[in-house]
């Protein structure tokens, strides 16, 4: 049964590597059993439905999953804000998201090394630091919401999910299926995802604001010798706005969850407009400068701004890459669902 199949290896994704094989087998026998069971009750061989049904009684991978991990660690300031269930997984997006901000750093790094430059470990420290504050609150927020949801509605989550979830364990309720592995469209869009989105583009433009005024947020102690380039000002309000419109589209979508293919037409605009101010960011061909610093000679970093800015160009390439193949996606899905309502409404 392929969507018992999907629950297991949800269920395993979740697991102890070490423990993985054995309690997914133990698991498999405890769910074949109750089938088993269900068809003789019934006198027939159970349908999906009936498959759906008892995963459903079982619970979701993340909550069986936590049953069998000795590690009930949580996230607590005085009271409990990310359970035991959430907690690996979060320590995983916490994880990738440093890490990634640590890429960042030592790419300005590497570039101070390789134009001959020394690289202080306290304003090193200090950079990595700063970054590390702001991810930890944000993915921490965003993580403590999902947990209110999980507390509130533990039996709010579709198994069909599972088929082409962002992740195998988050089969959540209406949890948006990726377009080119599904082109069945959603009932609703997830709350969850609404709220994090609200959430994460809300923090992401306060964030904006913050490097707008304080460059070292970004380039760590190189800030004090380059800066960024002047067409970062000219669609900062631009990017502002996007991202206010996404905010705005999160909020519908929470209010009216049943509007998904408002969603996805806002996607596909988006799509475009992120496009539009890429194709003229990589038009300007400098997004990093040398600071004006009076009295200070900045000349010897003109090595360092020039590769940065070639690091930067092949960042902005990949980053338009990934928008058109995503907008594409959001596109064929929206052009199959149509196509498959026409031919249902024809049929009737």
């Amino acid at each position: 049964m392929e969507l018992l199949d999907h629950y297991l290896k949800s269920v395993r994704s979740c697991l102890p590597a070490a423990q993985r094989d054995d309690i997914v087998s133990e698991l498999s026998e405890n769910i074949h059993s109750q089938i088993e069971d269900k068809e003789a009750e019934l006198g027939r061989p159970l349908n999906e439905a009936d498959v759906q049904a008892i995963l459903k009684q079982l619970g979701h991978p993340l909550l069986v999953a936590s049953r069998y991990r000795h590690d009930q660690r949580s996230v607590s300031f005085g009271r409990q804000w990310i359970g035991p269930v959430l907690f690996p997984f979060y320590i995983k997006v916490l994880s990738f998201n440093l890490g990634l901000t640590g890429v960042v750093i030592l790419i300005v790094l590497t570039a101070l090394f390789a134009s001959g430059h020394s690289i202080t470990v306290v304003h090193t420290l200090s950079a990595l630091v700063y970054q590390f504050l702001i991810q930890f609150g944000v993915i921490t927020l965003i993580f403590v919401i999902a947990d209110r949801h999980w507390t509130k509605f533990p039996d709010r989550w579709d198994p069909q999910g599972l088929k082409h979830p962002w992740h195998p364990a988050f089969g959540m309720e209406t949890t948006w299926k990726s377009a080119h592995r599904s082109t069945q469209e959603p009932r609703q869009v997830s709350q969850f995802d609404s709220v994090a989105q609200f959430v994460a583009l809300g923090v992401a433009i306060g964030w904006l604001r913050v490097i707008q005024a304080s460059p070292f947020m970004i380039f760590g102690p190189a800030a004090a010798f380059i800066k960024p380039a002047p067409v970062w000002h000219q669609f900062y309000w631009p990017v502002v706005l996007w991202g206010l419109a996404g905010m705005a589209q999160a909020g519908i979508n929470l209010i009216r969850p049943d509007w998904v293919r408002f969603r996805s037409v806002f996607r596909i605009i988006n799509g475009l407009a992120w496009l539009t101010i890429l194709s003229f960011l990589l038009r300007a061909g400098n997004w990093v400068v040398l600071a004006d610093r009076p009295g200070v000679s900045t000349e010897s970093y003109r090595r360092t701004v020039d590769i940065l800015n070639q690091y930067l160009g092949y960042t902005l390439i990949g980053l338009a890459v990934v928008t058109a193949f995503s907008m594409l996606l959001e596109v064929r899905r929206l052009f199959r669902s149509s196509q498959k309502q026409t031919a249902s409404t024809t049929h009737s």
